[in-house]
């Protein structure tokens, strides 16, 4: 039992935690409202509580240095790439995004992280609801409204993280009546959100990875012997690699395009398809190295202005492969790919390890927000943008999936109160 003292010295500690995680999240989600300004006060603020907690920002790097190695390979490319500085900026951001993720993940005890994140989100929600803005989708002439969120698979997934941190709320179970009021208007705001972005793949995605998520808590807590839940679990996991490898070999693309019109879907998904292609060929060109972080995407290279007419782009505009792990590739070649992939490993293996010592209801949220992350690198490139949503709650996910925050370790907090 902690004495008044300590007890109090606590409650400011979490206070302090809750506003600046607050103000953080709200730059942070709503960079379609405050622009550029709020990339600036999301690096002012954050670089802030680096510096007041900054013996443990050390320990959290040095605990979980490994989710570096994306920005690091960023920043190396200078030497081979194209246009250097843009290398270097971009891979800085990266790796300044990640050190302030890190150290708020690592320090905010999760109770307090998700109080903060789920009225910051709330926040955003309530503006965005009542947002006209709308754009069309080029392929398909569709008018569908995207808020502040600039496409509606953006603004569809950061609803489905306000939903899921609304959640966390409740789950965490040290939360007042008040607390609980505004998580459960944030779940019903972003539900609202999320409905009105009508896409059916997220709505889908939602459903499953939650599904998933739940079915894994039961399952972990079910009563077998870890040496038949690992045997369970190894089995598993390779009739899924066969049953990948197997739709691989046995894809015929005439069938595949003929069910998905039948859906009254693109076979290109978007017109994904195309660009991968073109993304492949580059790859064969530069498959070491890469052309270098945000070098492909140039006024000089025939891929990216083939790629923009396709998408019917302005040439210039800010664009992407639609898929993490090709734009990756053809960035940062080899060792940005592996950089990328190995961090999903990882999570999957500590995923691994909750189901077999037994998950926390907590678990449900986070695995649930990572498995949306990783859901989208197939189709988005997500998960480690700059001063992004989704790179924050991967880096959440790396923590806590693998037990490696400051509060995971014994006598932590009176630690930190001293």
């Amino acid at each position: 039992m902690m004495d008044k003292a300590t007890l109090r010295q606590q409650k400011q500690t979490e206070k302090m935690d809750y506003f600046f995680v607050f103000t953080i999240f709200i730059f942070l989600t709503g960079a379609g409202i405050f622009g550029f300004f709020s990339t600036l006060m999301f690096l002012v603020v954050g670089g802030f509580y680096v510096i007041l907690n900054f013996k443990y920002a050390l320990a959290a790097y040095k605990n979980n240095w490994f989710i570096f190695l994306f920005g690091l390979v960023g920043v190396l490319s200078v030497f081979w790439a194209a246009y250097p500085l843009a290398a270097l900026r971009n891979g800085v951001q990266a790796v300044l995004t990640i050190s302030i993720f890190l150290t708020i993940i690592y320090c905010v005890k999760l109770d307090v992280l998700f109080k903060a994140m789920s009225t910051a989100m709330l926040a955003i929600m309530f503006f965005n609801v009542f947002s006209p803005q709308t754009v069309e989708i080029a392929f398909t002439g569709e008018i569908v409204k995207v808020g502040y969120f600039g496409s509606k698979n953006n603004m569809a997934m950061v609803a489905g993280f306000a939903v899921l941190s609304g959640v966390g709320v409740f789950v965490c179970g040290k939360a007042s009546f008040l607390t609980r009021i505004l998580a459960a208007i944030c779940i019903v705001l972003s539900l609202v959100t999320f409905l009105q972005a009508r896409s059916l793949g997220s709505t889908l995605s939602l459903a499953f990875v939650v599904g998933v998520s739940s079915f894994l808590f039961i399952y972990s807590r079910a009563k077998l012997l870890n040496s038949l839940k690992l045997n369970i679990n190894i089995i598993i996991f390779l009739s899924f690699v066969f049953l990948i490898l197997l739709l691989v070999v046995l894809f015929d693309y005439s069938v595949y395009e003929s069910f998905m019109y039948r859906l009254g879907k693109d076979p290109t998904i978007t017109g994904r398809t195309d660009i991968w292609g073109i993304g492949f060929e580059s790859i064969k060109e530069n498959p070491i190295l890469g052309v270098g972080q945000s070098s492909y995407w140039n006024l000089n290279n025939v891929g990216a202005l083939e790629i923009w007419e396709i998408a019917n782009k302005e040439a210039g505009s800010p664009f992407g492969f639609h898929n993490l792990y090709i734009h990756t590739y053809v960035e940062l070649g080899l060792f940005g790919f592996l950089a990328v992939s190995l961090i999903f490993v990882k999570i999957f293996i500590g995923i691994n390890g909750l189901v077999l010592k037994g998950m926390k209801p907590i678990d449900v949220v986070i695995i649930s927000v990572f498995l949306i992350v990783f859901s989208k690198t197939f189709f988005e490139t997500v998960g480690f943008a700059p001063f992004s949503i989704p790179s924050f709650f991967l880096c959440l996910s790396w923590v806590h999936i693998r037990r490696a925050s400051f509060y995971d370790k014994p006598a932590s907090i009176k630690l930190r109160l001293n």
